[in-house]
């Protein structure tokens, strides 16, 4: 098997001192034009690849960011793009992790970003009790948590004001005089999931509603048809139900199809709004009525995080709460008339 070419083979190939080809590979800004045209031109035709694990510990830190994702199929997984395009303005690049929502399996990947000396790690953290990863990390690596499961004061955080875009949806189904409005969960708890919950009650209280809440249950691990099921429970309780206000897009679009199976129109009969403003959300066919979380403004605020807290580890911690925004579309209407 052929030996990896490195850069001592470079420079003896070249005649160069190993320094100044170095400093060409690193694009060291001492180094004259033709001398880097001629390393680079000689490394590609070589098939020179770059040992990144040494580099780093040359250097003690890195140009990548490690993204510890729990379930690449949610609303974190499209997150990445945006990440990767604020990543970019900075030359910085990303890795990413899928921990599948086990813990066992995030820690593992902390550890590895940590070995390859990480420049700093995104995570959507598994499970709300983070203290494992708060030690693991400690002076080691810059951590911002993204979403709504670690919003302490002593981590640095950014997520969505959850809150806050309840009652925006909230008030736009009511605003468009619906009364009798269903809640459907996903079977997760989480503090996110509980902010939402408790500004549904609040809302219903106000208008003198009872609460109508349909939580999904742990078998229901595929979010589309967790809503599904929940379309279905609601159609059985009854009650003349005329919107629904979905914990999650995937789970509304589980909502529309037991409806649409069920024969209700909508938005005719039952509007739908879901939440996070997946991309499918968007699609011709779909229309879903969302509240969109702002991805790229969430994700410039991490990589500004990350680079401050990686220049200055004694930084305090930083948090930032981005207010989302309603995106109205066709799976809502005014409440008919009765």
């Amino acid at each position: 098997m052929q030996k990896p070419v490195t850069m001592r083979m470079l420079a003896k190939e070249l005649g160069l001192s190993l320094s100044a080809v170095s400093k060409a590979l690193n694009d060291y800004p001492d180094i004259g034009p033709e001398t880097k045209a001629l390393v680079l031109n000689k490394a590609a035709e070589l098939g020179y690849s770059p040992n990144i694990l040494a580099r780093n510990l040359a250097r003690k830190t890195s140009d990548f960011v490690g993204v510890v994702i729990r379930d690449i199929t949610s609303i974190y997984g499209e997150m990445f793009k945006s990440l990767n395009a604020a990543a970019r303005q900075y030359g910085l690049h990303l890795i990413l992790y899928d921990t599948d929502n086990d813990r066992a399996v995030e820690k593992q990947c902390i550890q590895n970003l940590i070995d390859s000396m990480a420049m700093g790690i995104v995570i959507t953290p598994v499970s709300e009790d983070v203290s494992e990863i708060v030690e693991m990390t400690r002076g080691r690596v810059p951590v911002v948590f993204l979403g709504g499961k670690a919003t302490e004061d002593s981590v640095n955080y950014v997520s969505s004001d959850t809150a806050a875009g309840t009652e925006m949806a909230l008030r736009y189904l009511i605003e468009n005089g619906h009364r009798r409005i269903a809640m459907v969960c996903d079977h997760k708890q989480s503090s996110s999931r509980s902010r939402k919950l408790s500004v549904y009650r609040k809302l219903m209280a106000e208008i003198g509603e009872p609460e109508r809440v349909f939580n999904s249950g742990e078998a229901d691990q595929d979010i589309l048809r967790a809503g599904y099921r929940q379309g279905c429970r609601l159609l059985e309780a009854g009650g003349d139900i005329t919107a629904v206000f979905a914990v999650k897009d995937m789970m509304a679009l589980g909502v529309i199809q037991a409806l649409t199976e069920a024969g209700k129109c909508v938005p005719g009969q039952v509007s739908v709004i879901g939440y996070d403003g997946i991309d499918e959300s968007g699609l011709p066919m779909v229309g879903l009525t969302t509240v969109a979380q702002p991805r790229m403004e969430m994700a410039e605020k991490i990589i500004g995080i990350l680079r401050r807290h990686a220049e200055n580890m004694d930084l305090g911690p930083e948090h930032y709460l981005a207010v989302p925004e309603l995106v109205r579309r066709k799976s809502t209407a005014r409440a008919a008339q009765t």
